[in-house]
């Protein structure tokens, strides 16, 4: 939970730099439209997320290696492809060009929080 908060706190402040440092590669119109674009970018996610986990379920139903395949391939360009939502459905959001998007998804894949595994050790007893 504290996790997806500081996500979506990371994404508004990525998507408000490019929006005042860089208005001329990133358009956002206002505030309400810079909010609106980092739920959606979080709903987005969060549905994928989901969806990926449920392929990976269905493995073991005999039909998750093709359902993981496709978004293991679908994982690998989310974040361009949510931008892309974003631009197409969103009015007042606005990405310029190529370079633009690869250079915010590399900064949202640099500042998004992982989870953290728990590391288990084993102790192994030497006699």
């Amino acid at each position: 939970m504290f996790r997806n908060l500081i996500n979506f706190l990371i994404t508004g402040l990525i998507f408000w730099v490019g929006m005042t440092y860089f208005p001329e590669y990133v358009h956002i119109q206002d505030i309400k439209t810079l909010f609106l674009a980092t739920i959606f970018m979080f709903v987005i996610g969060y549905v994928v997320q989901w969806l990926t986990m449920i392929s990976f379920g269905l493995i073991a139903v005999g039909i998750g290696c093709i359902t993981s395949i496709i978004m293991m391939g679908i994982n690998i360009f989310i974040i361009p492809f949510k931008l892309w939502i974003l631009t197409k459905y969103l009015p007042g959001f606005e990405v310029h060009g190529f370079w633009t998007y690869l250079v915010i998804t590399v900064i949202l894949m640099m500042f998004s929080v992982k989870a953290r595994r728990q590391q288990t050790t084993t102790t192994t007893t030497q006699k």
